[in-house]
């Protein structure tokens, strides 16, 4: 079979022969009953890593941030977030319809929600017990959409402070939480300690073929449970999937800096071809590519690549998105940059 070289996202990654024989052997019983004995594993696992009270395993990111939301909110209530945010550009239609939530958003250059965006929300429309309520200021960590921007720490502290005054509760939507541990150095609990609940994804860089997981303290992952169950998660020998997902959070997290050299090994080949690309400084494993100066839209500069074997994601109009992973070594993102920059001469020599 033809190679290709799979930028389109960490979803795509494939479980190692190592994680398939975890899978195999995973201790399983009914997790409807609580007896499903690596499901339970993991769940205690990841709320000791993120020092919270309790975690819940779940099928996808989706459902941890759509049950994340049933949990602080009722219909009608209102969610801060910035436009460009998971729960938001992806998750527009499930928030409204699912959570039947507002969500009040933000427009920020760089995806960093400062106190004074919250202020000015709060004062955007009217707040009161007959109109709507806010209830939840949303974050993400790392940051898709601003080419996996990481948070910084000191901000999250203060959003979260100013939000306890308010009685609003933070929600971070870390899917990709261990790719900012890395880059930053800090743990997961420092990043957790200033959020109500925390979710992680096991299916993106960490290599495993399913879920994600959401910690918090007790009461409200009781809750979590039970929508869980409403929305079709709930699951019984859960622990196959558990077993991969343990064993990706305890083995893949540390090589995660291989991804994020890789992403800037991509941007620096790029950038020394040409000057008509814009493209991000990665902080993690996310390279944005603004090509409007091609004169081609994403859409057709995507089929050009995948018509040599380089596979991209069209985020946009004129954005292309690639994302490191296991998917692709150093060898394979020298080869692919090659393609991309004879792609990219053709189209400014035509």
């Amino acid at each position: 079979m033809k190679k290709r070289y799979d930028f389109r996202s960490d979803t795509c990654t494939m479980p190692t022969e190592e994680m398939r024989k975890a899978i195999y052997e995973a201790e399983v019983g009914d997790q409807g009953y609580g007896e499903d004995i690596a499901t339970n594993k993991l769940e205690e696992y990841c709320a000791k890593l993120f020092n919270k009270e309790a975690a819940l395993f779940m099928c996808s990111g989706t459902m941890s941030d759509q049950v994340a939301l049933r949990c602080w909110t009722n219909s009608g209530d209102e969610v801060i977030i910035d436009e460009s945010y998971h729960i938001n550009y992806f998750q527009g239609a499930q928030s409204i319809d699912i959570g039947k939530v507002i969500l009040n958003t933000c427009k920020t250059p760089d995806g960093i929600i400062h106190v004074s965006d919250i202020k000015e929300r709060l004062n955007s429309r009217m707040h009161d017990n007959t109109f709507t309520r806010t209830k939840l200021l949303s974050l993400e960590n790392t940051i898709n959409s601003h080419g996996g921007r990481i948070y910084p720490i000191e901000v999250l502290k203060e959003n979260y402070e100013f939000c306890k005054t308010k009685g609003i509760k933070v929600h971070i939507d870390g899917e990709r939480i261990m790719n900012a541990c890395i880059a930053s150095g800090l743990k997961p609990s420092d990043y957790a300690q200033y959020a109500d609940t925390i979710t992680m994804s096991f299916s993106k860089g960490l290599g495993a073929p399913f879920g994600s997981i959401i910690m918090g303290d007790k009461e409200t992952i009781t809750r979590a449970r039970k929508f869980r169950r409403w929305y079709g998660g709930h699951l019984h020998q859960s622990g196959f999937m558990a077993a991969a997902a343990y064993f990706a959070v305890t083995h893949n997290v540390d090589r995660l800096k291989d991804d994020h050299a890789n992403a800037k090994l991509l941007v620096d080949i790029i950038r020394k071809n040409t000057d008509k690309v814009v493209l991000n400084d990665p902080m993690t494993n996310i390279v944005m590519m603004d090509i409007k100066n091609l004169g081609v839209t994403a859409d057709e500069f995507v089929k050009k690549c995948s018509e040599k074997d380089i596979l991209l994601f069209p985020y946009n109009e004129y954005i292309v998105r690639a994302i490191t992973c296991l998917n692709v070594n150093k060898e394979d993102v020298i080869y692919s940059a090659n393609v991309i920059n004879n792609i990219i001469n053709e189209i400014l020599n035509k």
